[in-house]
């Protein structure tokens, strides 16, 4: 028996009390056969989307359009939602590599709109096509609801991109390990972490809205990443509900591995 049957038996008949409606993909790296349900559904990806401007930025890097060390300005409105740099003004710049960890590790908007004013929407869309993102779109900058255009993504979107990121064929190895090394710095660790038994790692970023809460993440060992999971739900009218059965799917997915 595999990844996928284990995990498929150690889910089952879990969805029908899930507290809201969910998203979920899950493939182990190397056997690559997908566990799904709802996993096409579009939500809003709330910061879960952080990860794609990530790679995007860092593939910019890659190209020569930019450098970890470019100057990156913020942009003059500081919106609200997660972050520090709401909280200081006189702060007008950030190097590049600075403004993606606090993207990713403390899930900063303003950051994540410096990131996504210095690459452009247009590569964003690029990179999504590219690695075959059917239901993922960012049409505009993050907290920014009266703004014309959307932000949309699917569990398996999210998967897809995280598989790219572990299997080295989106960055370089130097950018790939800069990436993992981001995301394994990520403060909010109550769901796909959350239970995880000593010697497991997880790279996570997660994502909220009222009434939804997300995570996406690769899960492995001390050596490497050895699966992918993304798990989105909305609707939710009980959100430490939904955070405590986020993290029982980590370890599933954890202990489907063995």
């Amino acid at each position: 028996m595999g990844f996928a049957d284990r995990l498929r038996e150690a889910l089952e008949p879990g969805w029908a009390d899930f507290p809201g409606r969910v998203g979920f993909a899950a493939w182990n790296l190397d056997e690559r056969e997908p566990v799904l349900f709802g996993a096409r559904r579009v939500v809003n990806p709330a910061s879960t989307i952080k990860v794609l401007v990530m790679l995007t930025a860092l593939r910019e890097v890659q190209r020569g359009g930019l450098a970890l060390d470019t100057e990156v300005r913020i942009p003059d409105e500081r919106v609200g939602g997660a972050g520090v740099l709401k909280d200081l003004p006189g702060l007008r710049c950030l190097e590049l590599a600075d403004a993606v960890t606090l993207m990713i590790t403390i899930s900063d908007n303003t950051a994540t709109n410096a990131v996504i004013e210095a690459v452009g929407f247009e590569a964003i869309g690029e990179l999504a096509a590219e690695l075959g993102c059917e239901g993922t779109q960012v049409q505009r900058l993050l907290m920014r609801v009266r703004d014309p255009g959307r932000n949309t993504t699917c569990a398996l979107d999210q998967a897809r991109i995280l598989d790219a990121l572990a299997r080295g064929t989106v960055l370089s190895p130097q950018l790939t390990d800069h990436a993992l090394g981001v995301l394994s710095r990520q403060q909010v660790r109550d769901r796909l972490p959350a239970l995880l038994p000593e010697g497991a790692r997880c790279w996570n970023k997660t994502g909220e809205i009222d009434g939804s809460r997300h995570d996406v993440a690769l899960i492995g060992d001390q050596e490497r990443p050895r699966a992918v999971v993304a798990v989105l739900v909305d609707e939710l009218a009980d959100h430490r509900a939904g955070v405590d059965r986020i993290a029982g799917l980590g370890l599933r997915v954890y202990a489907a591995l063995d």
